[in-house]
């Protein structure tokens, strides 16, 4: 599984263009077309790990939050690495996989990413934090826009962008955590009519061709029909019908 995130580390199938933070350090930023020059409007997705988990076949949450987004086609996506060791890859066939991104869009995959490495001391020793508790010698873990303006209080996320032009669904998952749940649809525009769109975890192809473990339920949840998430523009990790607490 993380040999396929390290892979797919750096896309060499789409066209790129590089974005400079407000932190000075660089992000790419991943377009489906030559044109990564986007003028669409910033979401901001987070990838984040939760204990206790809402599923005993987890040993904890991986997730996206939110699992489901609807954008316009044009607008980025800022993927945001509270937490490490985290990719975000396109189910596609490149990838040895179906094709779960509208058909005609290139292959796409971020880098491992985790904490900023300029943002750790260079004497700690234990890793930091990654569920908001006290970790390493720098302190816990810090949020919000304290950290992604480079708080010297703690570490510092890494970010990842990628620019969606195409109008469709996409399904997306992070590779080391995807037997976990980790996984994303983004909905761009108003199409969501797909051709591998299914209610029933058990009608969709087998490993490695489809979704791994747990996130072939998460894929299924009702809570992301492409509909839903046009409807709601946004869904949370806890509204998936999985996360109720109702022992599904």
């Amino acid at each position: 599984m993380k040999a396929l995130g390290a892979g797919g580390a750096l896309s060499a199938f789409a066209g790129s263009t590089v974005a400079r933070e407000a932190h000075g350090r660089e992000a790419a930023v991943e377009s489906e077309d030559d044109d990564a020059n986007s003028t669409g409007t910033v979401h901001t997705v987070e990838t984040l790990i939760r204990a206790p988990a809402t599923n005993p076949n987890r040993p904890v949450d991986f997730f996206f939050q939110p699992t489901g987004l609807y954008v316009q086609p044009g607008d980025v996506v800022k993927f945001v690495f509270r937490t490490p060791d985290h990719n975000v890859v396109a189910y596609h066939p490149a990838f040895g996989m179906r094709r779960r991104v509208p058909v005609g869009v290139t292959a796409f995959s971020s880098p491992l990413l985790g904490w900023r490495p300029e943002s750790i001391p260079g004497e700690q020793i234990e890793p930091p934090a990654e569920m908001g508790g006290d970790g390493g010698e720098s302190g816990g873990e810090q949020s919000g826009a304290d950290t992604e303006a480079g708080s010297e209080d703690g570490p510092v996320p890494d970010t990842w962008l990628h620019a969606f032009e195409t109008p469709g669904v996409y399904d997306l998952l992070c590779s080391p955590h995807e037997s976990f749940g980790m996984a994303i649809r983004v909905v761009v525009g108003d199409v969501t009519e797909t051709q591998f769109e299914t209610a029933n975890p058990d009608a969709l192809p087998e490993p490695r061709a489809g979704p791994v473990g747990l996130a072939r339920a998460v894929l299924t949840d009702p809570s992301l029909l492409p509909e839903t998430v046009v409807s709601e523009g946004s869904i949370p990790w806890e509204a998936l019908e999985a996360n109720q607490g109702n022992g599904s």
